[in-house]
């Protein structure tokens, strides 16, 4: 994928037999979601399925790790693969009970867990074959609604987000709708359902009609060079649609998988999310956290100095295959903004350190010239009192220890006055 020239444009004729009246075409929609979440410390990975995740059948799994295999090698690359930071475990397919009989039915859950002590948990929904209706789709995928499918998958993590992360709520979520268009072209279908592409990428609960220069202004945003496809990233979910001629829907939807062709998106927003958890994770701990002594501020910044590497090693700086795409992920999904108040914690972060150590030094330098003073003023008595007092050796050393103690105490008072004022 790169940026292409706008949402509809070039896509090419082909034969009319395949294609419908737009109004009566079927769509095969499909839905990834993703909540995102910290991980308590030490977490490695889990090592067993859980109790009520099936494994995925055959030829779907075998055929879901080559897909995925290859979209990960084409976005990240193998320098990223080989560092090993990211690790994903297929946990299997939990089913879902579902009055509406177009709903999904199950849904395949993945965890991605990152070395930063993040994770991602991945949940692929397929849906059968359906008319365009947006709206039953933003009810869904609405993890507020306590009688969705995000609501539902989220039930069946939340346990073992808890076993993970000490929480029973996820800490981000991203949807992405995955829509394949059935014997009908894109260019025809588009301009009748337009507004409504941009309703399902807003997750617009209010179904009012949206002024057509926002719409226009929101597909004029598509980064999918395919023809015959959009690519649109919101800050509230992502959408990645195209028509028939996408060569992997059939196959996908027969499995009841992801197209192939959106698995390179769907990595892409995994690593975002992923990058946000990182950022995340490090403002919280940079919020909340109050070391009291200079040790401890080290030790939090080079946590978060070590988090800020993490992270760049969890985006696709090096290795994206697209920086359209994970650029304006970056904007939408508020990453820039948030790596912005990471720096400025840090920032401020090393103000604290560099004045805890000022002041440090200052009451360091404040006891050494309190003890010099006191000393040498000790000897000069000392000195005296031998004059005086030849053969009184207890007299000496009374007269060396008051004059010590006393000089000490008038420059401590004396120093503490200046430093006040």
């Amino acid at each position: 994928r790169s940026a292409g020239a706008g949402p509809v444009s070039g896509h090419a004729a082909q034969s009319p037999a395949r294609v419908a009246p737009a109004q009566a075409a079927t769509v095969q929609p499909g839905f990834a979601l993703l909540f995102s979440t910290p991980l308590l410390h030490g977490f490695k990975r889990l090592d067993a399925r859980p109790v009520g995740f099936a494994p995925l059948p055959e030829p779907a799994a075998s055929q879901l790790a080559h897909w995925r295999d290859a979209a990960q090698a084409h976005v990240l690359g193998p320098a990223f693969l080989q560092a090993a930071r990211l690790q994903r475990t297929e946990l299997g397919r939990i089913t879902l009970q579902q009055a509406d009989a177009e709903a999904p039915r199950h849904a395949d859950v993945a965890l991605l867990t990152h070395v930063a002590g993040v994770a991602v948990w991945e949940a692929w929904l397929s849906a059968p074959p359906q008319g365009f209706d947006p709206q039953r789709w933003v009810d869904w995928i609405d993890p507020d609604r306590p009688d969705s499918i995000a609501a539902a998958v989220w039930q069946h993590i939340a346990p073992l987000n808890h076993a993970l992360s000490g929480r029973s709520a996820f800490s981000a979520y991203l949807p992405l709708s995955v829509i394949r268009l059935a014997d009908v072209l894109l260019d025809d279908w588009l301009p009748e359902h337009a507004e409504r592409v941009i309703a399902l990428l807003w997750r617009d609960r209010l179904g009012r009609a949206l002024k057509p220069e926002v719409v226009e202004t929101e597909l004029a945003r598509d980064t999918c060079a395919r023809v015959g496809g959009i690519t649109l990233m919101g800050r509230r979910s992502a959408l990645d649609l195209h028509d028939w001629r996408d060569d992997s829907a059939a196959e996908a939807a027969q499995l009841q998988l992801p197209p192939r062709s959106a698995l390179p998106f769907l990595v892409t927003l995994e690593l975002l999310a992923i990058g946000r958890a990182v950022l995340q994770r490090l403002y919280d701990r940079i919020a909340h956290a109050a070391p009291q002594t200079i040790e401890g501020l080290l030790a939090l910044k080079k946590d978060v100095i070590d988090g800020l590497e993490e992270y760049y090693g969890s985006t696709l700086a090096s290795t994206r295959f697209n920086d359209v795409v994970a650029a304006q992920g970056e904007d939408m999904l508020g990453i820039v903004d948030l790596f912005d108040a990471v720096s400025d914690r840090l920032e401020m972060l090393s103000f604290t350190l560099t004045t805890a150590y000022q002041q440090r030094m200052t009451a360091l330098q404040f006891w050494l010239t309190v003890v010099f003073g006191a000393t040498e003023i000790g000897f000069i008595a000392s000195s005296i009192a031998t004059w005086y007092y030849a053969s009184g050796v207890g007299t000496v050393l009374a007269w060396t220890v008051g004059a010590a103690a006393l000089s000490g105490g008038i420059l401590v008072a004396l120093l503490r006055r200046r430093i006040r004022d």
